[in-house]
């Protein structure tokens, strides 16, 4: 039994996402002493494993997601697979299970904070910010040669042990690069757009150099104290790392410049080809580094307490003085055909929205023009959906209040906008029309429900080709012909966009309806 009370279930009303405040658990062998996170996907808990009296991080699965018995049987199948990657600068996990309806996974507990919070915080030296970087870089260094992209390198995803070392969690949306399946839809693409790499946003196929993009990313946004590209919205910020130049550093950190243009290079070929290579780039500019550059600090956002500045800087000097030289091979990592996302673990996503930021004088936030979702308000006292063996009538609503209330979210303007329209599969307003959809063919709510995600791609499209925003016209194209490969309009606006990026003027079809 509990030594505390026990978490009551309870449901909230919808932000971002759809999930379970807490949840109404009871797993053999674990006892719960209180939530210390929750995500869309996700509640955590610090609990005991009782058979080794140690403190875990216990994160249970949503029960919209235990409800699909497909996606229970990869969290499991997959999890166990991805549990093997045991390395210092990765987090461990430890248990992977159900109980009953109960889907977990017990990992290694980290109370040291993440990296979110101290770059917030601000006041992390030079030294500090080159090693942790050099400790994320050695964890993917480790995971790439096991064949796993992560796939959402960002700060919030770097936790900090005790002695200051950092590790890097959540291979929940992990792409195992030797699979023979394929759970990912084409156009789609995974990971937080302030850190997404062009291929990403492109929705193409990666490998471990996107990841290095993104460690690009966050080293950028350690030294500046803001991350490389910032607007209104998720998709401008995504088209600007496809279409905007590598952004300078502050001038006192300029000396680290190139590093920076060696993660961040918009071809992956141009990149460093492995996390080994990076860490043996960034030992040498060390060595040449002006006199005192590694000790100064990033402008604080607010009083911090830098509780390991003197071993961080101690440690780096040590690292940047060893003479023996470091291979900088090309790692095989490119993912074959069909390969295999980890969907199973995206529920360990604890992606809190970005904050709202202005738009620059050259970005231009996209209107939103949509469609109106399907009639009918999200009834008080929403609720997820229910088991699989739950009554089919019961499930049907249930799914399709799911729809409609993700949808609503998403075509509002703001940092959410786009947000969990039609990714993932599981949790989001197109799957869950779908997953309707599988229930009854025909139902009406259902199918104005995916005719909303296509227009909502169409119009905003449009919006782009009308402004000559080409490539963001395509990607939004792209998005939109993945759920309906047929539709006219997005074709006309595709041919239109082709023409434009040729330097064309191309005439574009009428505004679409709505």
């Amino acid at each position: 039994m509990l030594d505390e009370p026990r978490v009551s279930t309870r449901e909230v009303a919808l932000n971002a996402t759809v999930l379970l405040t807490s949840v109404d658990i009871d797993i053999p062998g674990y006892r719960i002493l209180r939530p210390i996170g929750e995500g869309g996907m996700a509640s955590v808990f610090l609990a005991v494993q009782e058979s080794l009296d140690r403190e875990v991080a216990l994160k249970v699965m949503a029960p919209a997601l235990a409800a699909n018995a497909e996606f229970a049987h990869r969290f499991l199948t997959e999890g166990k697979i991805t549990a093997k990657l045991q390395h210092p600068n990765l987090v461990t996990v430890y248990d992977i299970g159900n109980h009953g309806n109960v889907y977990y996974l017990a990992a290694e507990y980290i109370p040291g904070g993440t990296l979110k919070d101290r770059i917030e915080e601000g006041g992390l030296s030079v030294g500090q910010i080159l090693d942790i970087t050099a400790d994320i870089a050695h964890g993917l260094d480790f995971a790439h040669q096991k064949g796993f992209v992560h796939r959402d390198v960002k700060p919030g995803n770097v936790l900090f042990r005790n002695d200051g070392r950092v590790v890097l969690a959540d291979f929940g949306i992990a792409k195992a690069m030797d699979g023979s399946n394929s759970s990912t839809v084409a156009g789609t693409s995974i990971g937080t757009p302030d850190y997404m790499s062009p291929e990403q946003a492109r929705g193409e196929s990666v490998d471990g150099r996107s990841d290095l993009y993104s460690l690009g990313a966050v080293l950028f946004e350690m030294l500046a104290g803001e991350p490389p590209y910032q607007a209104s919205d998720a998709f401008t910020v995504a088209l600007m790392h496809v279409t905007h130049p590598v952004p300078a550093l502050p001038e006192e950190h300029a000396w680290l410049q190139p590093l920076v243009e060696g993660l961040m290079a918009k071809d992956p070929a141009q990149r460093f080809n492995t996390g080994a290579a990076f860490v043996e780039a960034m030992h040498k500019c060390v060595a040449g580094a002006p006199a005192g550059a590694v000790g100064v600090e990033t402008r604080a956002r607010r009083p911090g307490n830098d509780r390991i500045a003197g071993a961080t800087q101690q440690r780096t000097r040590i690292r940047a003085s060893e003479k023996a030289a470091r291979p900088a091979w090309l790692l095989p990592v490119a993912g074959a055909g069909g390969a295999f996302v980890v969907a199973v673990l995206a529920w360990w996503l604890m992606t809190p929205s970005a904050p709202e930021v202005a738009a620059s004088p050259a970005t231009v936030q996209m209107p939103t023009t949509a469609a109106s979702a399907a009639d009918g308000p999200l009834p008080e006292g929403f609720s997820l959906p229910a088991p699989v063996d739950a009554p089919a009538d019961d499930r049907l609503e249930r799914l399709l209040n799911a729809g409609d209330a993700l949808y609503e979210n998403a075509i509002k303007p703001g940092p959410d906008f786009g947000r969990k329209l039609d990714y993932p599969d599981d949790d989001s307003a197109l799957g869950y029309y779908r997953q309707a959809l599988a229930v009854d063919s025909e139902n009406a709510r259902a199918r104005a429900g995916v005719a909303n995600v296509v227009a909502f791609y169409r119009s905003n499209a449009y919006e782009a080709c009308k402004l000559g925003r080409w490539v963001q016209c395509q990607v939004l194209v792209m998005k939109g012909q993945a759920v309906d490969p047929a539709d006219p309009f997005l074709q006309q606006l595709q041919d239109a966009a082709v023409a434009g990026k040729n330097g064309e003027d191309p005439a574009l079809p009428a505004p679409p309806a709505g």
